[in-house]
């Protein structure tokens, strides 16, 4: 079996696992539904990205690969943006307590700046990402570059209901789940590691 390296070799491992010539149109599908799967379980420190937007109004449209936010503040490193409900900008909309934008708020696809700005002002976001979904054209990413196992056994434990009485289903579901769960962890020991920060005199 040739070592995974891009979106092909890929499709080929499972391809060689299933063993299947009557599922090689499904492969595809099959990955696209670990990577469906895999955003909601990962976060990692690659998924970790900075993005800038102008406000509409109260409004900042999410960013298309948007799946979690770390932390939100307006743009210059000035005031931080504190999550809150739906029902709790309501009633801080309502009762006017607020004058400058402190809180946000997400719906619809969109980010609510709580209460309104007076002006369209612009927000820095740090949030985490979806996995770039592979194809034939973007033919790798960071995952299958440091984890193709996870998207192998991704791909063959969404292949199960086509394996019917397949003996290895169980295998692939318990290899997949027990990997999973060690990108997360790596990750928080990465960005944890070092010294703690020390005060200078």
């Amino acid at each position: 079996m040739a070592t995974i390296t891009n979106y092909s070799t890929l499709k080929s491992a499972v391809a060689d696992y299933l063993n299947r010539a009557d599922l090689t149109s499904q492969i595809e599908t099959f990955i696209q539904f670990a990577e469906a799967d895999l955003n909601t379980r990962l976060r990692c420190r690659e998924q970790i990205v900075r993005s800038e937007a102008t406000s509409s109004a109260e409004f900042v449209q999410l960013p298309s690969d948007w799946l979690e936010a770390i932390n939100l503040h307006i743009g210059g490193g000035k005031q931080p943006l504190r999550y809150i409900t739906l029902d709790e900008a309501d009633t801080i909309n309502s009762t006017q307590i607020y004058i400058a934008p402190n809180f946000y708020s997400l719906m619809n696809g969109a980010i609510e700046i709580v209460p309104e700005p007076a002006e369209d002002i612009d927000i820095e976001m740090i949030y985490y990402a979806k996995i770039p979904a592979l194809s034939d054209q973007a033919t790798t990413n960071w995952l299958l570059t440091k984890a193709p196992d996870v998207y192998l056994y991704g791909a063959l434990t969404h292949a199960a209901p086509f394996l019917m009485d397949d003996q290895r289903i169980p295998a692939f579901g318990q290899l997949y789940l027990a990997r999973v769960p060690a990108l997360p962890e790596e990750s928080q020991q990465y960005l944890h590691s070092g010294p703690p920060l020390t005060a200078r005199p």
